[in-house]
Parts: C-alpha cells; sequence; structure tokens
C-alpha cells in the first residue's frame, strides 16, 4: 500500500486549502463570478459560483506531494475541471464544451491500456466516462447535493482500499475528502456562500467514474457500479421520461426528482440533499457488507430494480398531484 503521508504535510496541505478557498471567495467577488437565478434556478438569491476550483488546487497539491503518481488522471481532471470554470465565467456554448471533453476524454483513453481491449468495450468505457461527467454536473443544483454525495463515494472508496481490495492512493481519496469538507463549509448550509459551479462537478464526476472503472476492472466485477446508483436512477429515469415526451434532452429543465421536491413541494435543499446521500451511503454499506460472499451483484440488481421501482412511483405520483393541482 502507497504510504501515508506524514502529519505536517496534511496540516501544510488543509492550510493551503483553506487559504484557497477564502481567496478564490475574495476574487469571485471582485470579478462578479456568480450565479444569478433564473427560471431553471433552484435558488433564489445571487450567490458566488466556481467553488469546486479548490478541486483544482487539490489535485495539483496532490501531484506535487506524490511525485506525479496518477499524473494521467489527475492532468485530466485538471483539464475538464478547467473547462468547466472557463464555462462559470464565460458560459461556453454546451456544443463545444461537449467537443473539448470528447477530445480530452479520446487523448486520455488513447494514453491508457483500454486500446488493448475489445472496441464496444472500449466505446462503452467512453459513454461511461462522459456520461457520468455530465450525469454528476446536471445533479448539482441545490445546496449541499453534490458534497454529500461526494463524501459517500470517498468514504466507500476508502473502506474498499483498506479492507477488501487496493485500487488506488489513499492519499488522494483523503486530499478529496478535505477538498469536500472545506468546500462544504460554505456550501452544505440553507443560503450557500458559493456554489461548486460546472468546474466542481465535473472533474469530480470524471475522477470517480476512473476510480470505480479501475475497481471494476481490478476485481473483474460489476457491482461498484453501486456506487452511482442514486444519481444514475434519478437522471437514467429522467432522461427516458424527456426522451417519451419528445423533448430535447440536451437543453437544461427542472425534472429531476430532487428539482420536484424543492421547487414544486418546497423541500429545504438541504434535507434533499441528506436523504440522497443517506440512501445512497446506506445502499454502499449493505453493498460492503456483502461484498466478499459473492453476493455484491445480486445486491446490484435487487437494489437497482427495487430502487426504480420506488423512484418511479414517487414520481409519478408527485407529477400527478401537481398536474390535479392546476385544474
Amino acid at each position: 500500500m502507497i504510504e501515508l503521508y506524514s502529519i505536517t504535510y496534511y496540516i501544510l496541505i488543509v492550510l493551503l486549502l483553506i487559504g484557497g478557498m477564502i481567496g478564490y471567495l475574495k476574487l469571485a467577488e471582485k470579478w462578479s463570478i456568480t450565479d444569478k437565478p433564473n427560471s431553471r434556478s433552484s435558488h433564489n438569491y445571487i450567490t458566488k459560483r466556481g467553488g469546486g476550483v479548490l478541486y483544482l488546487l487539490g489535485f495539483i497539491t496532490y501531484l506535487y506531494f506524490s511525485e506525479f503518481n496518477n499524473q494521467f488522471i489527475i492532468t485530466t481532471a485538471f483539464l475538464l475541471g478547467t473547462i468547466g470554470f472557463i464555462d462559470d465565467i464565460k458560459n461556453l456554448n454546451f456544443k463545444i464544451k461537449l467537443l473539448l471533453q470528447v477530445i480530452i476524454l479520446s487523448v486520455f483513453i488513447i494514453s491508457q491500456n483500454y486500446l488493448l481491449l475489445e472496441w464496444y468495450i472500449i466505446f462503452l468505457i467512453f459513454l461511461f466516462i462522459l456520461g457520468s461527467i455530465n450525469t454528476y454536473n446536471f445533479m448539482d443544483g441545490i445546496n449541499g447535493l453534490t458534497i454529500l454525495y461526494s463524501l459517500s463515494f470517498l468514504i466507500s472508496f476508502l473502506l474498499i482500499n483498506n479492507y477488501f481490495i487496493e485500487f488506488t492512493d489513499n492519499n488522494l481519496l483523503l486530499i478529496l475528502i478535505i477538498c469536500n469538507l472545506i468546500i462544504g463549509v460554505f456550501n452544505v448550509r440553507k443560503q450557500a456562500i458559493c456554489f461548486l459551479g460546472d468546474v466542481g462537478p465535473i472533474s469530480m464526476g470524471f475522477i470517480f467514474s476512473i476510480l470505480c472503472l479501475t475497481l471494476i476492472i481490478k476485481s473483474n466485477d460489476l457491482s461498484p457500479l453501486i456506487l452511482f446508483m442514486i444519481y444514475g436512477i434519478d437522471s437514467g429515469w429522467t432522461i427516458v421520461q424527456r426522451v417519451i415526451a419528445k423533448e430535447n434532452i440536451f437543453l437544461p429543465h427542472r425534472k429531476h426528482l430532487y428539482q420536484l421536491l424543492v421547487n414544486e413541494y418546497q423541500f429545504p435543499h438541504l434535507r434533499v440533499s441528506f436523504i440522497y446521500f443517506m440512501v445512497q451511503i446506506t445502499l454502499n454499506l449493505i453493498w460492503l457488507l456483502n461484498y466478499e460472499n459473492g453476493n455484491s451483484m445480486n445486491i446490484f440488481i435487487i437494489s437497482f430494480i427495487l430502487l426504480s421501482l420506488i423512484y418511479l412511483m414517487i414520481k409519478r405520483k408527485m407529477i400527478n398531484n401537481l398536474k390535479d393541482s392546476k385544474v
């Protein structure tokens, strides 16, 4: 196992990241890097955006202290996050942003050993990474959701890495946890001081998809996909719903379950975020408890079917109630 950094290093890292976050907030205020409410927003006040830029500082910090371990993965995450940050400042055209993501991911896949696999597996890997990035971005719509959901990933990855199968560097996971906790101070609150912007969920979506793929390949087991379960169900079934309604799935909307709960049913942001977090982390723990007894894939399949049914029933009832209230 890769050796953990010393306590002194971690104290320096924490101080550096806290200083970076405070410094960015001052720059965001000075340069008016803000998110203004619109008809699609789940908030109603002007807020600083782009707080996820702290992840980029975390990546640089990790590369420096790890002597460029995982450099291709971290560099790709940094590039994708940088595009997200430019979008936070300049509002890039979606097609341009998607094209840049495709180019960067193509170069990443070429640089790895994925080309040794069958072409259709390479294609599925590409779709999974690209889909994870944009799903993570689309789901970042209310206070605390991305931070808490990211913690469910990181806690689970730490447990797997230390007690089941070593597949990554604990230092990377710990630095990302520190980043999440620091950003969370400004985001996981009733009225957020700062949103993550596109830079945060895009870089995290990439990192988590790669860590998940690494675990899948090393364990020869698809069940780690369960770590994406709640986001996957909400995003996946919402896309199906919009396709059936003949809507453009690339246009912004407010039809995710979390958006209905917050915007139409007036649930507090943090309550919804904690519900998503608790359901996912509980699911992860159940899966981990069955990881070594051969039932992990059964847990994945059963969880997907049951949670999909529950999700569809809840969402259908909510939509019908909204229709009835407007009659």
